[in-house]
């Protein structure tokens, strides 16, 4: 097993597919604009807030890109677990890697702040000895650097430290860093493309993270 395990958030630890879209739905609605169905939406996340907000308003304009995501902030704050939920046995397999002493951190392109929130309102921040966002646009996955930190601060090595995702951006900054990859395939990219990205391995459920060496893909 892994000295350290390092999870990305949506589409990994949290299904957030229906609070994500119901605030970027309600940011359109406040400009008189069109709707989208959430599957459209959940093509924008992974990328940071203000991506995101450039592709449903199909604007690369600065300030109002700026004030877009504030609105989001705004209201996603309010309502960002409302039909969020942990993924089936995310908890139990959490647990289970706490109790056996492995390090357990998250490395998300998500607002630091709002990942916390996230987590303390599931239940499962207290597993984590860090939450990590990007401070900076050229910070987020897959530049490798947060997860270089987060395995220096750790003490542990590339060898033995793993990332988890679901994303394309998961995979590529895990290889960027020379650490082995794990691809979730129940969440937003799905399988085939991640299969494409050739990660180090995949599951299919959270069970199998306890077994990996039986689960190279």
């Amino acid at each position: 097993m892994f000295d350290l395990f390092l999870f990305d958030l949506d589409g990994t630890l949290v299904d957030t597919r229906q609070d994500i879209a119901g605030a970027v739905n309600h940011v359109l609605q406040l400009h008189s604009r069109r709707t989208e169905d959430v599957n459209t939406i959940v093509s924008w996340v992974g990328d940071g807030l203000d991506d995101m907000m450039k592709r449903a308003f199909q604007t690369d304009e600065g300030a109002f890109v700026a004030e877009l995501v504030d609105e989001f902030r705004s209201y996603y704050g309010e309502h960002c677990t409302d039909e969020s939920c942990l993924y089936r046995d995310c908890h139990e397999t959490l647990a289970e890697l706490d109790a056996h002493g492995h390090h357990l951190s998250v490395l998300t392109n998500k607002p630091e702040d709002l990942s916390r929130e996230i987590l303390r309102r599931l239940g499962i921040l207290g597993f984590f000895d860090h939450v990590v966002g990007p401070d900076e646009p050229d910070l987020r996955k897959p530049n490798p650097s947060n997860l270089l930190s987060l395995v220096r601060d750790v003490g542990a090595s590339l060898q033995d430290s793993l990332m988890v995702g679901d994303s394309r951006n998961d995979i590529l900054v895990a290889q960027n860093a020379g650490v082995p990859s794990c691809a979730c395939t129940f969440g937003y990219a799905g399988r085939d493309a991640l299969v494409a990205l050739k990660p180090t391995y995949l599951i299919d459920s959270w069970p199998e993270l306890l077994a990996l060496p039986r689960h190279r893909s």
